[in-house]
C-alpha cells in the first residue's frame, strides 16, 4: 500500500477483525495483518463469455498466483524471466492489499495500538492511513484501468498475455482496495486496544540488528503473529 504497507489479523468473527497499528520507525506507524489465504469476492453474474466474467476469473487467478508464489511453492524451469517477475509482483501485490479486502466485508473492527497513544490519537493516525490509501489507490485503479484499455484488442483473447494479466490484476485489486479503505475511513465501527507489546516494538527499533532480531521475535511470539519480525525488518525506517 505504498507509504503505507497496511496489514491486519482477522479475527474468529466473520464480520469482524483485528488491525495492528505497529511502529515503523520514531513518528511512524504501519497497519498490520496476517491472514489466511484469501480470494476477494469479485463480480461473477453474466454468461461465461462476457467480458466480466473472463476479467473476474483472470483476476481470482492472479490472487492464486501470488498466494502460492508468497507461500513458496516452486517456479516452473520453463518460465520466462518477465512471468517470473511479474509472479513476484503479484507475491507483494497480494500481501499489500490483503488489509483492505478484508475491510471491503467488515462492519466492526479492533485497532490494537500502542499504548503510549490515547485511543483517539490511534485511530486517527490509523484512518489517516487508510485516507491516503484510499487516494493512492483511487488514482492508481485509473492509470491501471487505462493501460487495460490500450492492450484491450489483446488483453482477454486465449493465449500468453502477461503484461496484460498483470494489469488487469492491478486495476481490479486497486477497485477493490479503494474500497476497502473508504469503508475502513467511514463505515466501519473501531474497538480500541491499548497493547503495552505493541508499544515495546518501537524501543526494539532502537536496538543493534541482532538484539533486534532477537526482540522482534519475543514480541511476535507475545501477540501471536508469525510474519511480524519479517514485516518490521523490512519497513522500518522505510521513507514515508
Amino acid at each position: 500500500m505504498g507509504h503505507l504497507a497496511r496489514r491486519a489479523a482477522i479475527g474468529v468473527c466473520a464480520r469482524s477483525m483485528d488491525v495492528y497499528l505497529v511502529p515503523a520507525g520514531s513518528d511512524r506507524y504501519e497497519l498490520y495483518c496476517e491472514t489466511a489465504t484469501v480470494v476477494p469476492d469479485t463480480p461473477t453474474s453474466g454468461a461465461p463469455t462476457s467480458i466480466r466474467h473472463r476479467v473476474t476469473a483472470l483476476f481470482r487467478r492472479a490472487v492464486a498466483e501470488g498466494e502460492e508464489q508468497r507461500l513458496g511453492a516452486p517456479t516452473a524451469p520453463s518460465q520466462s524471466a518477465i512471468r517470473r517477475a511479474i509472479t513476484r509482483k503479484l507475491a507483494d501485490a497480494v500481501a499489500e492489499q490483503r488489509l483492505l479486502w478484508q475491510l471491503r466485508r467488515q462492519e466492526h473492527a479492533r485497532l490494537v495500538h500502542p499504548d503510549d497513544l490515547s485511543d483517539t490519537a490511534a485511530l486517527d493516525i490509523a484512518r489517516r492511513l487508510l485516507a491516503a490509501d484510499r487516494d493512492k489507490h483511487r488514482r492508481w485503479s485509473v492509470i491501471d484501468g487505462l493501460l487495460v484499455l490500450a492492450s484491450a484488442p489483446i488483453a482477454l483473447l486465449p493465449g500468453p498475455n502477461v503484461l496484460a494479466y498483470y494489469f488487469i490484476f492491478r486495476t481490479v485489486g486497486h477497485v477493490l482496495s479503494m474500497q476497502g479503505a473508504m469503508r475502513g475511513v467511514q463505515r466501519v465501527s473501531w474497538a480500541m486496544t491499548p497493547s503495552a507489546d505493541v508499544t515495546s516494538l518501537r524501543q526494539a527499533l532502537a536496538l543493534d540488528a541482532g538484539a533486534r532480531a532477537t526482540r522482534l521475535d519475543q514480541i511476535s511470539e507475545a501477540l501471536g503473529l508469525d510474519r511480524l519480525a519479517t514485516f518490521i525488518e523490512r519497513i522500518a525506517d522505510r521513507p514515508s
